[in-house]
């Protein structure tokens, strides 16, 4: 095969170099690929240049690319002239035809159509300044116009911010006078309160002398109405005289228990009577304990709500968050413990925490690796932090969970003696690493102990809410070696 060494010195300042002139010639080029490849698909076989074998792999030709394939095309002859034969003209225009056949004063016209090309790219690209700048421009004008109307706008809102500084002055001084008046009233009520209070203890004293009372009535009801069962549904007998007569008399003594010396029962309708009058008195007393429930809670002071708080009076109405926040967290993962002496920021609660059983290690990928590998490319810097993780969960059994941003990323392979431990996972598309993180906490079960490895403060805060313990980036890489 007879080899050439392409254009000479004079040709290639006739032609155009092959930066000039390959935009001109892409389809020519192209055209040999496929020509290239069709040679090798029949039988026999019809070889390429070797140097072109490397690019039959190619869907997409970078401006370096087709600068070399155009060298290796031109530097032979015979190839040249295969795809010369086995293209159109039409297909490949006529600076590719050109290039192919080079005919007498190709050079020349080769040059001048792609000084053509050049100058409509030019073009295009002023044309492309233009429109861009006009855009600019017109963006600025609108700014800037803006910007006068916010100016404007700003200067009204100082002028009803000055005005309502007045009022908010004079609203402040009235306040003043209010709160001096409520201080005296607070004084006046906290005495009636005071009193209040010593009246509920006396109505509470009587309340138990009534119910004691209202016990020993009901017991002696049962203990009458089992004996009027056991002695069936004669006629009662009748009390002794001495006491009717002091029953007469308007005495209040009780008569003795049934089955007492005397065996006198009393009659079952005074028993009623007295039972119902016991539980008229409970109920009247419960009344008035209700009514002073009342007074007291009336007795309590609060400030008129309308522009008071905004000086910082509050009526005592609000909300608790503490209470809510302690509420939420109930009958949820707690955080372990740190033995006395071991500080959370250290080592040593790393190496503590990941010894418990059943722990469960879970890392913000990219913000441990760029912290500890910060030079190197991002996939380096993934590669080294699981081959540190995998080491650290063949050596603690620990099972760690490894998140990193980024979706369509193929898996990174896991060291076989641990490849049951370390898993890795990438975030799906749109969604941060930092979801993932914390979501993956929460779905782990309340009854396993989990450390969430990060110095994001998202991570981390989110991550104490779940109940989860938290190390720094900085903490695991000590522990990691790095």
């Amino acid at each position: 095969m007879v080899r050439h060494g392409g254009l000479g010195r004079g040709a290639r300042r006739r032609g155009g170099d092959l930066t000039d002139r390959a935009g001109v010639i892409r389809p020519a080029v192209e055209a040999a690929l496929a020509v290239a490849r069709q040679g090798l698909a029949v039988d026999p076989v019809v070889p390429p240049p070797q140097a072109l074998r490397r690019y039959l792999g190619f869907s997409r030709l970078s401006g370096g690319a087709l600068q070399a394939i155009a060298r290796i095309v031109e530097a032979d002859s015979d190839f040249r002239a295969r795809v010369a034969a086995a293209v159109d003209p039409a297909t490949v225009g006529r600076a590719g035809w050109l290039w192919l056949q080079r005919p007498d004063g190709w050079e020349d016209e080769l040059a001048a159509i792609a000084a053509e090309a050049a100058g409509r790219a030019d073009e295009r690209r002023q044309a492309r300044a233009e429109r861009s700048a006009v855009k600019k421009l017109a963006a600025a004008q609108a700014a800037a116009a803006q910007a006068a109307a916010g100016v404007e706008e700003r200067r009204r809102e100082v002028e009803g911010l000055r005005a309502d500084l007045a009022r908010e002055r004079e609203l402040r001084s009235e306040l003043e006078a209010r709160v001096a008046g409520y201080a005296s009233e607070i004084a006046r009520l906290e005495e009636a309160r005071t009193e209040v209070v010593r009246n509920l203890k006396e109505v509470e004293a009587r309340l138990v002398s009534r119910s004691t009372e209202f016990n020993a009535t009901r017991a002696r009801l049962r203990q009458v109405e089992e004996q009027l069962r056991a002695t069936g549904s004669g006629p009662a007998p009748e009390p002794p005289a001495g006491r009717t007569a002091d029953r007469a008399a308007g005495r209040r003594d009780r008569p003795p228990a049934p089955g007492g010396p005397d065996g006198w029962l009393p009659p079952r309708d005074d028993l009623v009577r007295e039972v119902d009058r016991a539980a008229a008195g409970a109920a009247s007393l419960a009344d008035a304990l209700g009514g002073l429930a009342r007074m007291i809670g009336e007795a309590r002071p609060r400030v008129p709500e309308p522009d008071d708080r905004r000086w910082g009076v509050d009526d005592g109405s609000g909300d608790d968050p503490a209470a809510d926040d302690a509420g939420a967290e109930t009958g949820r993962r707690v955080p372990l413990r740190l033995p006395g002496g071991i500080f959370d920021d250290s080592v040593e609660a790393v190496v503590h925490l990941l010894r418990t059983p059943a722990v469960v290690l879970v890392v913000d990928g990219y913000n441990v690796s760029m912290t500890g590998w910060p030079p190197l490319a991002v996939a380096d810097q993934r590669r080294r932090l699981v081959a540190a993780l995998a080491e650290a969960a063949a050596r603690t059994a620990t099972e760690v969970h490894v998140v990193f941003d980024g979706a369509d990323i193929d898996p990174l392979p896991v060291p076989r003696s641990a490849a049951r431990l370390v898993h890795v996972r990438f975030s799906p598309p749109g969604v941060e690493a930092d979801d993932v993180v914390l979501d993956l906490t929460a779905q782990l079960p309340a009854a396993r102990p989990v450390v969430v490895a990060s110095s994001d403060n998202r991570v981390r805060d989110g991550a104490r809410r779940l109940g989860a313990n938290v190390v720094s980036a900085r903490q695991l890489l000590d522990l990691l070696g790095r």
